[in-house]
């Protein structure tokens, strides 16, 4: 922050930016103002800008213009004071906004922070920032742009009693990312543009200003366009209007305007063409679109008529070699038919013949009985009952291989004994020889149960023995 800027005498506000001034390009102090300002302050004639009484003595040199400044005098603290404290910027840029007026319009009384009831009958604290009375000019100068009101805009156009009004901003407000830029507007609607300035330190001779108005593009969008922009000391003022290499802002502005309509009606032309092209290229597209979907159409039809065919093909061949399979099948059943009704007609023919010999085979004792199933037969020794071998609780032996004692002979005869011959564990291999059912050769196998000999002629004879 600067250091107290301002002070008030007679009844008139003192900036400290009114001591500076330029001189062939040179910034410097200008000594009358500061000798009429000491000779004031030596007198008690400056005072605190916010009322509380205090005297103020002007702290200036000439090895180090930044430190020029008001204070209290001797040092001094007045607890009422209620001064506020300018920003470092907001002076400097007061600063090079004086230089710049003393150098283009050689006015010696250029005053500051000229209140508005100097100029007009009204009580408002609003106030020109500089006046040039002679020339007629008067400077707004706002370093923020939240201070920018419509009603200081209006008072300063209202009382300016033909003064005419330059409103500048500070660079900082420039940029408004496509929004509606508010503030700046409020300047704009009055001055049809906005200059903003850019100081670095308090130097005029690097201070800059961009004149720039602010309008929508096509896309509603807002945007800044820069009328000029150069240092400080390149735009001078004529007839209360600003200029720049000899071209009045106002006529930039114009031109700048219609520059900015063609520019915006050749970007709706181009819009509209690229529009028709690519409602063109979407048409075209659409039509080729069309003719790959009828293509793809017209393939999955001919896929699906090929498909059709090669089913009704394999459907065709498939009943064919269904109705072969179902021929084949049906002589196969009629065969196994006929083969299971000679095989029954055999095992029947067999059993017969193992019925009528049963009783002459239980009768010799060489050898077991056994139907054509494998099963052997038993004969009860006490009362004559031919059976399986499971009805039986002792059977075989030496002598009776094929005589047992039944389980009604052991539980109701007394007289019935058991009789347990244990029949040899190896006995020697059986010689082939003939099948006693059909006659045909006798074969050693050996299954599950241990070995056995069966008829060569199986499955038509089913004869076979167990070999012990």
């Amino acid at each position: 922050m600067a250091q107290r800027t301002v002070c008030l005498c007679d009844g008139k506000y003192i900036g400290i930016e009114t001591i500076y001034t330029v001189v062939n390009g040179k910034q410097i102090n200008i000594p009358e103002k500061l000798k009429d300002l000491r000779e004031k302050s030596r007198n008690n004639q400056l005072f605190c800008p916010c009322g509380c009484g205090s005297n103020l003595i002007l702290v200036a040199g000439d090895r180090n213009l930044r430190e020029q400044h008001f204070r209290l005098k001797d040092g001094g603290f007045n607890s009422s004071c209620r001064v506020v404290i300018e920003g470092q910027n907001s002076i400097d840029s007061k600063i090079v906004l004086k230089c710049w007026l003393d150098d283009k319009l050689q006015d010696p009384d250029i005053e500051s922070r000229v209140p508005v009831r100097d100029v007009s009958d009204i009580t408002r604290k609003y106030e020109f920032t500089f006046l040039s009375r002679s020339r007629r000019v008067g400077i707004s100068y706002c370093n923020e742009r939240v201070n920018l009101s419509e009603e200081k805009i209006n008072l300063l156009k209202e009382n300016s009693k033909g003064i005419s009004v330059i409103y500048i901003v500070d660079m900082r407000n420039f940029g408004n990312d496509g929004q509606y830029p508010e503030g700046v507007m409020k300047v704009q609607n009055e001055q049809g543009y906005c200059l903003f300035l850019s100081v670095t330190d308090r130097d005029y001779s690097t201070a800059r200003l961009r004149a720039a108005f602010s309008t929508q593009d096509i896309d509603g969008l807002w945007q800044e366009i820069i009328l000029a922009e150069d240092n400080l000391d390149e735009f001078t003022i004529d007839d209360g209007k600003v200029v720049y290499q000899s071209v009045a802002l106002n006529d930039l502005l114009e031109r700048s305007k219609v520059e900015w309509k063609a520019g915006i009606e050749q970007e709706r032309v181009k819009r509209e063409e690229r529009r028709k092209a690519q409602e063109e290229e979407r048409r075209l597209a659409a039509e080729r679109e069309a003719k790959m979907r009828e293509e793809r159409e017209r393939q999955v039809r001919a896929e699906a008529e090929e498909r059709r065919r090669r089913w009704e093909e394999e459907q065709k061949l498939a009943t064919e070699q269904a109705a072969k399979q179902r021929e084949e099948a049906e002589k196969a059943r009629s065969e196994a038919e006929e083969h299971k009704r000679i095989e029954d007609q055999e095992h029947i023919e067999a059993e017969r013949r193992f019925a009528d010999s049963l009783l002459e085979r239980m009768n010799q004792q060489e050898e077991q009985v056994r139907d054509p199933q494998g099963r052997r037969w038993v004969k009860c020794e006490f009362c004559g009952k031919i059976a399986l071998e499971s009805k039986f609780s002792s059977y075989g032996g030496i002598n009776h291989i094929n005589l047992g004692i039944c389980y009604e002979c052991q539980k109701n005869n007394p007289e019935a004994k058991i009789i347990r011959m244990p029949e040899p564990v190896n006995k020697a291999k059986v010689e082939v020889n003939k099948c006693p059912n059909c006659g045909g050769d006798l074969k050693e196998k050996m299954g599950k149960f241990g070995r056995f000999v069966s008829c060569n002629n199986y499955p038509k004879c089913r004869y076979t023995r167990s070999i012990m």
